[in-house]
């Protein structure tokens, strides 16, 4: 009889306390996104941040009841303050921050274009934002007043009109996934409109996302670049200086495909509803990158979907390659600490890892040996480190073209929950 009545009570009060979590974002935010752009500057351990501009950018697209991120992820965190009460808070990572971890981010000092999205207070909030360091201790870096009545012009005056490829429901409650093409003249539009088409469906090509349909909304935009390609490669005569900024050799990786033109790339969305940028370059090179709560970037196979969901799985799930070397000096994880990446362990406190998943007589570490092939354990070498950090996983899509292993399973579901309850 108890039991009875407790469900009763839940299926009274559920709708309830779901709506009063609705009503208190309507409490405090217009169902509108702010685009604040910030100048990221300095060097490792030692940052600054200051607003260059900040804009009205359409519909806000993200949840309206999971405002507050618990994930600990990421080395960056946006709060937004209403007087003392945090109202809103995401994590991420930034260029800035994997740049600090070079040679030439230990030893000299540059400055990274960010946007960091929030909702639209309806009045004066206060924005922090936080890093982590080494030791993984959250410290303010920076604080401020915003006034909604104060807000400028976005940094471009062409903006991009979406339309969907996949299509699955309210924008509040879907994550919602734009693909925007960077290297296609207005020669290439035939190929544009059939590559992003592709894209779309690429979305969808790995386990768990084949599964998740109808749980994302991917959207493209048709943008045209200065000329046909992407600058970059050894022996390119194209110019690197374009609207969207896309170049390969990142931090001195040749494969690295990223770009520093954060405000001109959001300015050109500011019409799309997103949580997610996918930036689809125009080549056939091998090539991407991917940070999380950033963007990711991918070049175009159309026999092979890897890279794009490789990157994806940075940029969406918080995930660190698996794999241990890599062709520049940036550092995938810390191995004084745990990382905070879900499918890296630096064997400091695994039990907020996989530690749960790991079958009985299963031994930590393990060898990677056939006995152990397709068996969740702790493998050395993750993160480009070949000794002291561990992958939950012989072979995962996160180290190589093979599927997600279950641990990258669970954490992409996991995330999904933010953008989809």
């Amino acid at each position: 009889m108890f039991m009875r009545r407790f469900i009763a009570f839940l299926v009274f009060v559920m709708p309830l306390i779901l709506s009063a979590m609705t009503l208190e974002y309507d409490e405090f935010f217009e169902d509108e996104t702010l685009n604040v752009e910030l100048i990221h500057s300095g060097r490792y351990g030692m940052e600054f941040y200051r607003i260059e501009n900040m804009y009205g950018a359409g519909r806000w697209a993200g949840s309206k009841t999971r405002l507050i991120d618990a994930t600990n992820y990421g080395v960056h965190r946006v709060e937004v303050y209403s007087d003392k009460k945090l109202i809103y808070s995401r994590n991420y990572c930034s260029l800035f921050e994997e740049w600090s971890t070079t040679a030439a981010g230990k030893r000299d000092c540059r400055a990274f274009e960010e946007v960091v999205r929030v909702p639209m207070p309806k009045e004066i909030i206060m924005l922090r934002i936080s890093s982590k360091n080494e030791r993984g201790v959250w410290k303010e870096v920076f604080a401020d007043k915003i006034d909604p009545s104060h807000i400028g012009s976005p940094s471009l005056d062409r903006v991009c009109r979406p339309f969907p490829l996949s299509y699955a429901g309210d924008i509040n409650k879907k994550l919602d996934v734009v693909i925007l093409p960077a290297g296609y003249s207005i020669e290439d539009s035939a190929k544009l409109r059939k590559d992003i088409r592709m894209f779309g469906e690429f979305m969808f090509s790995k386990h768990p996302f084949d599964g998740l349909r109808d749980k994302i909304n991917v959207w493209g935009v048709e943008y045209f670049s200065e000329y046909s390609g992407i600058p970059g490669l050894k022996g390119s005569s194209l110019e690197s200086e374009t609207e969207l900024g896309l170049s390969y050799n990142t931090f001195d990786s040749p494969r690295y495909l990223m770009s520093e033109n954060l405000f001109n790339i959001h300015s050109l969305l500011r019409d799309t509803p997103y949580d997610q940028i996918v930036i689809m370059c125009n080549s056939n090179v091998y090539g991407g990158g991917g940070i999380y709560n950033f963007y990711a970037t991918s070049y175009v196979n159309p026999n092979n979907s890897f890279v794009l969901i490789h990157e994806f799985g940075h940029s969406f799930a918080a995930l660190g390659d698996e794999y241990s070397d890599n062709d520049s000096d940036l550092e995938g994880a810390y191995k004084n600490v745990e990382p905070w990446q879900p499918n890296i362990t630096a064997l400091k406190d695994f039990s907020k890892k996989w530690k749960d998943m790991i079958g009985k007589g299963v031994p930590v570490p393990t060898p990677c040996t056939p006995e152990y092939e397709g068996v969740v354990g702790v493998y050395e070498g993750a993160a480009y480190s070949a000794k002291g950090l561990y992958r939950p996983y012989q072979d995962c899509l996160m180290r190589s073209d093979k599927p997600f292993c279950p641990v990258c399973v669970r954490e992409i579901l996991n995330m999904m929950e933010l953008y989809t309850e």
